[in-house]
């Protein structure tokens, strides 16, 4: 199984914003906090791949092969601490070092929580014994493709935000990015493309 194939409508979005619906999906995961141009994120992003590579050996040898290699970060920051923070000023209103987020790679669903938590006791993989398995159902959603430097995500997050105030959307839980080109710290960014996604409710 081709995670990519085979949940082609997850994995799509059009540049122009548009409304989707998120069904469950079901992830390896890794928490952490700060800013996500941070050393330790980077290590963290690269040790995800490593775990995911482990997983599919083992589901390989069981005749369950399947492979999943697209990272996603859901990002949020606690609204006890900071407040509400809508979709087109994310990056920009809170100090970064507050940020919280989840770097994920999504996984069949005939993974199991078991395995992943067995893996991390017995490999000595980085940050192993960190990765979790995580169920998360998105909803209804707001999204768009952002293609070109992350930076530029800070012009393109308020088409978003528009978008939903215009039909009459708010912000209803984490913002999700899907990185659908491999970046590494210090790499040209200029062909990155990036799904930004962001869960929301209709107002009355």
């Amino acid at each position: 199984m081709n995670i990519l194939q085979e949940y082609k409508d997850y994995f799509s979005a059009n540049e122009k914003p548009e409304v989707v619906e998120i069904g469950e999906a079901n992830y390896v995961s890794i928490l952490g906090d700060g800013s996500p141009g941070t050393a330790l994120f980077y290590k963290k992003k690269a040790a995800i791949k490593e775990f995911v590579a482990v997983l599919e050996q083992h589901y390989t040898a069981i005749d369950l092969a399947f492979s999943s290699s697209v990272v996603e970060i859901f990002y949020w920051f606690d609204e006890e601490e900071v407040g509400y923070v809508d979709i087109g000023n994310f990056y920009t209103t809170v100090d970064l070092d507050l940020l919280k987020y989840r770097i994920a790679i999504r996984i069949p669903d005939f993974v199991k929580a078991e395995i992943i938590q067995e893996i991390g006791q017995t490999s000595d993989l980085s940050f192993a014994k960190d990765f979790e398995h995580f169920t998360y159902t998105a909803g209804t959603c707001v999204q768009l493709l952002h293609k070109g430097p992350f930076a530029g995500e800070l012009q393109t997050l308020p088409i978003l935000q528009k978008f939903a105030t215009e039909n009459r959307f708010k912000k209803s839980g984490m913002h999700h990015e899907i990185h659908l080109t491999h970046f590494e710290l210090g790499q040209s960014q200029e062909h990155l493309q990036t799904i930004l996604r962001d869960p929301v409710i209709k107002q009355q």
